[in-house]
């Protein structure tokens, strides 16, 4: 799928320490194989200064994400998002409907190759029992951490195309137009002074299944 990246990525919080951007779905966060441009390239053309990252969102998940502007600043941030006091929730939608309808994951998760602990607390918002929209918060900032439980417990993620159900994806594309991965950053709140607290849009392609699928207008 070829997207373009050539608007102003949206800023959902500035001050002098940190950018709060609303990523959009498709825009990889850093260089690598096959990436034109990524966060780091747009918000140094859109913002005029070169960031530096302090944790990560997959290239197909959208919402909030939280450069530094300062190696020294970072450090800090750093260790905030892993865990240690911001709050990340994201909105996703699984197959099948968690039992119960608010619990958490606590099995360890598979981050290169090693295996580590992780927890991630959930919310099911609606569900029709073939489908949920489903809220999580992630307890710690593992990678691919929310997309591991959720399919390990038997509720992939929609367009999920590395842990997800393919038979499934492809069934959901054709009905309702899914053709990429059913989660984004839905609210950031850092324990800043002040506090920050902010929450991104619903990405296009997501609020257009929702759509499709009759359920979660609230989203």
């Amino acid at each position: 799928m070829c997207v373009c990246f050539g608007a102003m990525i949206p800023a959902l919080y500035s001050d002098d320490d940190i950018l709060i951007i609303d990523k959009p779905a498709g825009l990889a966060v850093q260089p690598g194989e096959g990436v034109r441009i990524c966060v780091i390239d747009a918000v140094e053309r859109d913002f005029g200064f070169r960031p530096w990252l302090v944790h990560r969102l997959d290239k197909e998940t959208a919402g909030c994400l939280v450069v530094a502007r300062s190696r020294h600043v970072a450090a800090g941030l750093s260790a905030m998002m892993g865990g240690h006091g911001a709050v990340k929730t994201y909105r996703a939608v699984v197959a099948g409907s968690p039992v119960p309808a608010t619990g958490a994951y606590g099995d360890d998760v598979v981050v290169r190759g090693k295996s580590t602990s992780a927890e991630t607390r959930y919310t099911t918002v609606e569900t029709d029992g073939r489908l949920s929209l489903v809220e999580a918060e992630l307890g710690t900032g593992r990678m691919h951490q929310i997309r591991q439980h959720f399919a390990g417990a038997g509720h992939p993620i929609v367009g999920d195309d590395k842990h997800g159900d393919f038979k499934l994806n492809r069934v959901l594309a054709r009905e309702f137009g899914a053709k990429r991965l059913m989660l984004y950053a839905a609210r950031l709140r850092l324990p800043l002074r002040p506090p920050v607290d902010v929450a991104s849009s619903v990405p296009a392609h997501f609020a257009a299944f929702l759509e499709s699928w009759g359920h979660g207008a609230g989203a």
